[in-house]
């Protein structure tokens, strides 16, 4: 029998590491995706995922309901959205003439590539919308999900991902 996320959380609990191992295999990668659309940043994405499990081991009580996906998703971007913020007033404070970093690398080498150009497109719409369109279409995350990760109502995720998707047709010229 497999262990749902809740009876993974609740072994944790009682100081099953291994429980913690399994939620960690069933959930990096897409915690790592959500926080490099953050972050543009691997390091930074990383960093993020990894402090989101890092809370739950030191206090699986503090997800109390819903899904696990969700909560976790939820305590990275945060995470993620904090050190962003971080570097940025400490760049700030050092140069004060930065301008604001570059996108990641690995967009810029893709050249021509369509792929490359959308990716590269979403990471200019605005947080909320580039956020509600990756958890909606590539994590596969109902509206509802959505808004709890966000901390908003289903509406406004509804809207935030019509307008990405309308701003990418607009300047790709099909639907994505």
């Amino acid at each position: 029998m497999i262990d749902t996320d809740d009876m993974l959380v609740a072994r944790l609990a009682h100081g099953d590491l291994g429980a913690l191992d399994t939620i960690v295999s069933r959930h990096q990668d897409a915690l790592v995706r959500i926080t490099r659309v953050v972050t543009g940043n691997d390091a930074l994405a990383n960093d993020a995922a990894q402090e989101a499990f890092v809370r739950l081991w030191r206090n699986p009580q503090a997800f109390v309901g819903g899904t696990l996906r969700a909560w976790l998703i939820t305590v990275a971007r945060n995470v993620a959205l904090n050190e962003l913020r971080a570097a940025r007033r400490r760049t700030a404070r050092h140069d004060r003439a930065a301008t604001r970093p570059a996108s990641d690398p690995a967009l810029k080498v893709a050249g021509a590539d369509r792929l490359a150009q959308v990716r590269a497109f979403i990471d200019t719409l605005p947080e909320a919308e580039r956020t509600a369109l990756v958890l909606f279409a590539v994590e596969g995350m109902s509206q509802h999900e959505i808004a709890r990760v966000l901390a908003t109502s289903e509406g406004a995720v509804k809207q935030a991902v019509l307008s990405a998707r309308k701003k990418i047709r607009e300047r790709f010229g099909d639907s994505p």
